[in-house]
């Protein structure tokens, strides 16, 4: 049985729900597409205001940037059928913790070293209906509608989203990775420590809790377990040839600056129901 198999298998289709009238299935099942992330840092100052609202603190780094990611989705078969998704994303406490050494993959430090990390999906955008709808009804996130392009055929991965109007959210392209820069992987090990990377790779499903933003009048967040698996993940180093422009100008005041760029592909994904953080 694949990893896969196993992930759909442990977490299955177990529920449903009703959303503008239409019976869905629950949880948020994706069976097959690729995952581009783009991990880097963002204004810490901006982040912080950012947060305030969710009475949250940012984990910053030692230049006291935050931590933060973009996530550029096709997904090619899932319960909601096929759609793309565009994520801006901050990784918070509920308490201010203690600055990650700043380097390209202080992300891999914060997710071994601090306790109660959550990811909140700050910004997020879909290109169907029907997914923006279970995602704000169902799953309580606060997601809008786009018109995407995505291409990751070639040997330059391209993207773009826009808003309804046709106004630019984000573009950009990232050169493929094609294999594992070996270098990487031991600058990864230095960080996480050789137990904590072996426990990582050891782990078949890699796990985040996704928090939402609060609603108008609502006192307290929701979060949920996500979990991913994949063929081969890749990750290599940024470099001058990695663009991306966020247009949206909320988003363009994070001022986001790349570090690594990491594909998923053939992935198995899934988005458990909301509770109460």
């Amino acid at each position: 049985m694949t990893l896969k198999q196993q992930l759909f298998q442990r977490f299955p289709l177990d529920g449903s729900v009703f959303v503008a009238g239409e019976k869905l299935t629950t949880p948020y099942h994706i069976y097959d597409g690729t995952m581009l992330s783009l991990g880097g840092t963002v204004d810490g100052e901006v982040a912080t205001r950012f947060l305030k609202a969710e009475d949250l603190k940012p984990v910053l780094d030692t230049n006291g940037r935050a931590i933060a990611a973009i996530w550029i989705c096709d997904f090619i078969k899932a319960n909601l059928d096929t759609h793309h998704e565009l994520q801006i994303s901050l990784f918070a406490t509920r308490c201010q913790v203690k600055p990650v050494r700043a380097n390209e993959f202080s992300f891999y430090s914060a997710l071994k070293d601090i306790p109660g990390l959550v990811m909140v999906c700050h910004g997020l955008w879909n290109n169907t209906e029907r997914v923006v709808r279970y995602n704000q009804e169902h799953l309580l996130l606060n997601a809008r509608l786009t018109k995407s392009k995505l291409d990751f055929s070639g040997d330059n991965w391209t993207f773009e989203f826009r808003d309804v109007d046709g106004g630019l959210i984000a573009d950009g392209s990232v050169p493929a990775i094609r294999r594992q820069p070996a270098r990487v992987t031991w600058k990864i090990a230095r960080q996480m420590g050789v137990r904590g990377l072996l426990n990582y790779l050891r782990t078949p499903f890699f796990r985040v809790t996704v928090m939402n933003t609060r609603r108008q009048n609502e006192g307290r967040n929701h979060v949920c377990a996500t979990y991913t698996t994949c063929k081969t993940p890749l990750i290599r180093y940024s470099t001058n040839q990695d663009l991306v422009f966020i247009k949206e100008p909320r988003y363009a005041e994070l001022g986001f600056r790349i570090s690594f760029v990491q594909v998923l592909n053939d992935i198995g994904f899934i988005f458990m129901r909301p509770t109460s953080f």
